[in-house]
């Protein structure tokens, strides 16, 4: 495998561990289970384990890990995690609106595409949207900022993941 290939697969995993660790900890940023996060992802536990302890271990930690207690998003975690979920559910609502997609197919495409868009591409595509606050499914979507709308947890699907 090519070097730039494997980075590209890590950095897809990386992002993907982000974005299951701010699904299931809520809002309330949670501590995680090792055992719900391999659920998750459908991975073994000892993946999950090696995986934790390598973002750990980063320069700015990506999360905060502690064996016996689960782990939870660090604020640089956090800001991409968001960042993440906000380029799933602008691509589902791209998908829908502009190319007509049926809304069962939204969810895998949106997972391929998600770690691929650019800035650039984002900004467009929110631009053309009209800036949604929420995505087809009535999730909302997170600010360029990674602030939530003002409806959010109050008038939305967020909580039905």
């Amino acid at each position: 495998m090519r070097p730039e290939t494997q980075a590209r697969r890590s950095s897809e995993s990386v992002d993907d561990y982000l974005k299951a660790i701010h699904t299931l900890a809520g809002d309330a940023e949670q501590r995680v289970g090792s055992s719900a996060l391999a659920q998750r992802l459908h991975v073994a536990p000892a993946s999950i384990t090696n995986m934790l302890q390598r973002l750990a271990a980063e320069p700015e930690p990506l999360i905060d890990y502690q064996r016996s207690r689960g782990v939870r998003l660090s604020p640089a975690g956090r800001r991409r995690a968001l960042e993440i979920v906000r380029h799933h559910r602008l691509v589902e609502t791209f998908l829908f609106q502009v190319l007509h997609y049926p809304l069962d197919d939204l969810h895998d495409e949106a997972e391929r595409l998600e770690h691929f868009i650019s800035e650039r591409f984002e900004d467009r595509v929110a631009a053309v949207l009209g800036d949604p606050t929420t995505d087809p499914h009535g999730h909302c979507i997170p600010s360029k900022d990674g602030t939530m709308p003002a409806r959010h947890g109050v008038s939305c699907a967020c909580g039905k993941l």
